[in-house]
């Protein structure tokens, strides 16, 4: 029976070399990618909309940004440097290539193209804290590319996936996004396809989902292949929900009721000193949350051909048609 050490020894022998001549070139890997591992970081902690928070001061502000992903090094949360990727086009034998991706968690080899998709986890996981942040602060200071990348704005108005906007991320970050208002989550998906040329032939994309529900999440999740983050409800208020569109008046009515008693007695239950995590018990399952996700084209395709099905639950297949869409756009 294989250990967990033994595997440990072997991932590290394999990877630390291969990493090592790649740092002894360029230590600015992530330049273009980097921003992925600060917005899957701060989604799970935040209230307000995911794409404000690149106006945060911890995020313009070299030494608070480093700061801050190095206190996630340090803690051990590496997983959320899986959002940013790097795809290296090598010469090295096929043989030495399969090796290195059977043994990175989430790492994708294309035989055809000599290409290997990484991510930062996995420099995180390989090196020391000061070899890792001396990493990060040169891709920190080297970014530029990624105000420049696509994003396109789908809502669901009356049910229907509708693009609503698309252009270059800088122009929906200059503007800002009004925070939602009321109890009732509105859905709308923003995808950023990440840096298409230098993480060509796998391509990434960023979605960001916004007013859909716990329920919804637990399905998504189980697509493994994607790398997740998501508003923690340990940390934040519960504040919103998702109404289903089967609901008529009536049983709108009957929600809100219930959504009305279950707040107030989760606001009481906090304010007695019960931590966020527990007294949402009382809430209804269909609190609304956040998530980032990210990952290859092929992986997305494949979602999209299993959730876009009309027996899928409704959210998971709107997110589908949201994304069978962008994909449309990408490749007209």
């Amino acid at each position: 029976m294989i250990s967990l050490e033994a595997y440990r020894q072997n991932f590290l022998t394999l990877a630390r070399d291969f990493f090592d001549e790649l740092l002894s070139e360029d230590k600015a890997l992530f330049r273009d990618t980097l921003f992925l591992s600060f917005l899957g970081a701060r989604i799970c902690y935040a209230s307000s909309r995911p794409l404000n928070l690149f106006a945060e001061e911890r995020f313009r502000q070299k030494e608070e940004f480093l700061a801050f992903l190095s206190r996630l090094k340090r803690s051990g949360h590496a997983s959320v440097f899986a959002h940013s990727p790097l795809v290296v086009n090598t010469s090295f034998p096929e043989e030495k290539a399969a090796r290195l991706a059977q043994v990175l968690y989430k790492a994708w080899w294309s035989p055809k193209d000599n290409a290997l998709c990484l991510n930062l986890r996995h420099f995180a996981e390989v090196y020391d804290d000061e070899t890792f942040m001396a990493i990060v602060e040169a891709s920190y200071e080297a970014s530029q590319k990624w105000q420049n990348f696509k994003f396109f704005h789908v809502k669901f108005p009356e049910g229907k996936a509708t693009l609503c906007a698309k252009g270059a991320l800088s122009e929906l970050l200059e503007k800002g996004l009004p925070e939602p208002q009321g109890i009732k989550a509105e859905p709308e998906v923003f995808v950023i396809d990440v840096a298409p040329k230098e993480t060509a032939p796998f391509g990434w994309l960023a979605v960001v989902v916004e007013g859909f529900s716990r329920l919804f999440s637990h399905q998504y999740v189980r697509h493994t292949w994607l790398n997740f983050n998501q508003r923690s409800h340990r940390y934040t208020q519960v504040d919103q929900f998702v109404f289903p569109p089967s609901f008529d008046e009536e049983a709108n009515n009957l929600y809100e009721s219930q959504i009305e008693k279950g707040l107030e007695l989760y606001q009481g239950l906090v304010s007695r000193g019960i931590k966020k995590e527990d007294a949402r018990f009382v809430t209804p399952q269909g609190s609304a949350t956040t998530v980032l996700a990210t990952g290859p084209y092929f992986v997305w395709e494949d979602f999209v051909e299993k959730r876009i099905h009309p027996k899928a639950q409704w959210e998971i297949r709107r997110l589908a048609e949201a994304l069978a869409l962008v994909f449309r756009e990408l490749n007209p």
